[in-house]
């Protein structure tokens, strides 16, 4: 949809107001409502939030495509996303656990949410759609899929991301891992600063790295790494309390800076798209990426309490549990993971042949400054 104001700020700008509102409404439920009104509230609650997190989430990442056609620049403005994102995400690690034991879940809310509004404003309200397609027009649902199916760089990827996702279990268990591995509940907060605080290194690591690298050599690398610090904390165990936290902090450093490249790679397959089809849909493009996040999320999170229960795991706080279920715990965190992970890295190792040189072509040829058959004379033979 376009409008007058631009295609994506629009939505941007919405979005500034729904996401606070539906985050408080999602921690405001009454306390003294029966279980059946408060399972009913979560639900509705929840999808409201998703649904204005989406209405930001798309045009966010899409919108760098159209403030600047020069792929350097386009790269910083993703990187300076994901660092301001792994700010928020330490703030909130830190802050919260802190704040609402004091203050209660709808106050911490009410306060989370207003400073949101705060640090969301600038990009709806002050950036500016440069570039884009002239006469673009809003693709039926059948040709999303067509296009899909074209862009042979943009289905690998986002496949990949889904086949990981199948035992991609460490996020959903971690708590579990704090509280039954390594004695309470107190570890949650310890485990959540360990894992974000070396985010805002990934972006320094990303940026050098990137400049000297291919963008898919560097994701295969820390993607490599990072399946085998997998399998090695499994054996080292998380006695060791000291090994264990520098293993943890070493695989959200990789962890994170392949992170950071996800939008780029997309960003650059709607460069693909446009020169090999003449399609130009971020639009298109960024809802695929944030559809596949959403699938990946729910497949690992379904699979991982599918296993937890598998493995004999009591509900309810303070529950016991067996031997054989935390060690379960444990290797739905460690080991189990590498399992997809391996598939998904031989996917995108076999499967991907777009590479930034290729790219830079590509977006060359997209703006008129080359022609097509010089672009197509420059590219290399897995991306031609």
């Amino acid at each position: 949809t376009r409008f007058r104001s631009g295609k994506f700020l629009p939505w941007l700008r919405v979005s500034t107001f729904l996401i606070p509102a539906a985050t408080i409404l999602l921690f405001a439920m009454p306390t003294g409502a029966s279980l059946q009104v408060k399972t009913i509230w979560a639900a509705v609650a929840y999808m409201l939030w998703d649904t204005s997190y989406t209405v930001c989430d798309v045009p966010i990442f899409a919108l760098a495509t159209s403030m600047t056609d020069n792929q350097k620049e386009r790269d910083w403005l993703y990187l300076l996303n994901r660092l301001f994102m792994f700010v928020g995400g330490i703030l909130v690690a830190a802050v919260v656990p802190l704040a609402y034991p004091a203050i209660g879940w709808t106050a911490t809310a009410v306060i989370v949410s207003l400073t949101a509004i705060v640090t969301m404003a600038p990009v709806g309200f002050r950036a500016k759609e440069r570039f884009f397609a002239r006469g673009e027009q809003s693709p039926k649902v059948a040709e999303l899929v067509r296009y899909l199916f074209k862009n042979r760089p943009l289905l690998v990827f986002n496949a990949a991301i889904i086949i990981a996702s199948l035992t991609n279990t460490s996020a959903a268990v971690v708590n579990y891992v704090a509280i039954y591995c390594l004695g309470g509940t107190q570890w949650i907060s310890v485990l959540a600063l360990v894992m974000t605080a070396p985010m805002l290194v990934s972006i320094i690591l990303a940026k050098q790295l990137i400049k000297r690298f291919d963008k898919m050599a560097v994701c295969l690398a820390c993607m490599g790494v990072n399946l085998f610090l997998g399998v090695a904390m499994f054996f080292a165990g998380y006695h060791n309390t000291a090994l264990f936290l520098s293993i943890i902090a070493a695989r959200a450093l990789l962890a994170s800076t392949s992170g950071v490249l996800v939008a780029m790679f997309t960003a650059d397959c709607v460069e693909y798209g446009h020169f090999t089809s003449g399609e130009r849909s971020q639009g298109v493009a960024f809802s695929i990426q944030t559809f596949t996040a959403k699938l990946a999320g729910a497949l690992s999170s379904a699979i991982a309490m599918f296993a937890l229960g598998a493995a004999g795991f009591v509900s309810g706080e303070g529950a016991p549990q067996t031997a054989d279920t935390i060690a379960w715990i444990w290797r739905l965190y460690t080991v189990i993971p590498v399992i997809a992970g391996v598939a998904a890295f031989v996917v995108l190792a076999w499967g991907y042949k777009l590479r930034d040189r290729d790219v830079v072509l590509m977006m060359r040829a997209n703006a008129g400054e080359i022609t097509r058959a010089e672009a197509e004379a420059g590219l290399s033979a897995k991306s031609a």
